[in-house]
């Protein structure tokens, strides 16, 4: 089965050397009135020694491309073929 997946998001907290979470805000409110957010995790692979994507601050707006995988210990994953910083991090 082949997938295709694009994500725009925030860039969160690592999980592992080359995988973090990305926050997803939901198009609509909760019963409580709040935009939940979802958490993905995203793995990175480079050969460049400086790993440009562990190295982005928190809050960081990204686009992402990539494909479904089901990576052991983590579970379903984001393996990211495509990344394009989209500005600069928000304030926190």
């Amino acid at each position: 089965m082949i997938s295709n997946v694009m994500v725009i998001g925030l860039i969160d907290e690592p999980i592992q050397d080359n995988v973090r979470y990305i926050k997803i805000q939901r198009p609509y409110k909760n019963q409580q009135g709040i935009f939940v957010e979802d958490k993905i995790p995203i793995q990175h692979w480079t050969r460049a020694t400086n790993q440009y994507f562990m190295t982005m601050k928190t809050g960081t707006l990204i686009g992402v491309k990539g494909r479904l995988e089901v990576v052991e210990g983590i579970g379903p994953t984001i393996i990211c073929d495509f990344l394009e910083p989209l500005h600069l991090p928000l304030k926190t």
